[in-house]
């Protein structure tokens, strides 16, 4: 597995920002990994390594707010202009023009609106359980979960959390170990007995900001010379095959997988998700 690099780099507006990179001696694109929205770099830490194993240098970001970057001190900066600005910025200071944008979720949407805004900056997008118009059912259950539920005072309480509120998307993970692992890539410790999600409370109001279904997908059709695969979870409450299939409708060129048994968001490191990445990725001569 490929050794990660811990990166720094202050944002447009002075924020601090942080990265993991995992090199790859190739002259393959940079691949940059985006997370959901509250999520952070650690969602790539079974996808990242075996990525770069394959020969493609992966850069995976903990969006502001999130995990080890900064957060913003006017709320109203977690929106998706903002975002989009810190995106290019890693990219400048990596020197790539172009880069493999692989989301997940929010990161999805994040990648989207950048190739429709900066068609050049996109060699090609992975869009992990996202859709330029999501089930309304489905955000309404994340809304009501997110942030919720009492203190939490041992990492057996945090994996307990996890698998209550993420169980439904991976309902055959019974190993206590998957969701201790989950628990730490999600949660943060701040006392002997104190633990909490590892983002800043103020991100959730993206979940009412941002364009309007309508919008998105004209912005999508503006994706229509871009490489694209859809990953879809198989059980996902926010991308349904209805919604699927009119993407693949309007995106001739779209890729498609979907991963058995996994809803919102597949990990990526499914064998049927990640053999179909690297295969997409192969067919279309980024390595």
């Amino acid at each position: 597995m490929t050794p990660e690099q811990a990166v720094w780099l202050t944002g447009p507006d002075g924020l601090k920002l942080f990265g993991r990179y995992y090199p790859a001696e190739t002259d393959a694109p940079l691949c940059v990994c985006l997370h959901g929205l509250t999520r952070n770099s650690r969602d790539f830490d079974g996808f990242a390594p075996r990525l770069a194993g394959e020969g493609f240098p992966v850069l995976a970001l903990d969006m502001r707010g999130r995990g080890e970057s900064a957060y913003a001190d006017d709320p109203s900066q977690y929106r998706l202009e903002t975002y989009i600005a810190d995106c290019l910025a890693w990219l400048d200071s990596f020197d790539a023009d172009r880069a493999v944008w692989i989301g997940s979720s929010m990161g999805g949407g994040i990648a989207m609106a950048l190739g429709a805004s900066n068609p050049d900056r996109v060699a090609g997008l992975v869009l992990n359980d996202i859709a330029p118009e999501i089930d309304r059912r489905g955000v309404e259950n994340i809304a009501k979960m997110a942030g919720k539920g009492g203190p939490i005072r041992s990492w057996q309480d945090a994996a307990q959390r996890c698998r209550d509120v993420n169980g439904h998307v991976h309902p055959d993970e019974t190993d206590e170990r998957f969701w201790l692992d989950f628990a730490r890539r999600t949660h943060r410790q701040t006392g002997s007995e104190t633990f909490r999600s590892d983002y800043d409370p103020a991100v959730l109001t993206g979940l009412s900001a941002g364009p309007v279904a309508e919008e998105r997908w004209k912005a999508f059709d503006l994706l229509r010379e871009i490489p694209t695969l859809l990953v879809r979870g198989e059980l996902s409450e926010l991308v349904t095959r209805e919604i699927a299939d009119r993407m693949r409708a309007r995106k001739a060129n779209l890729d498609y997988v979907e991963v058995p048994r996994t809803g919102h968001t597949p990990l990526l490191t499914e064998n049927v998700a990640f053999s179909a990445i690297i295969d997409w990725m192969r067919r279309h001569k980024f390595a």
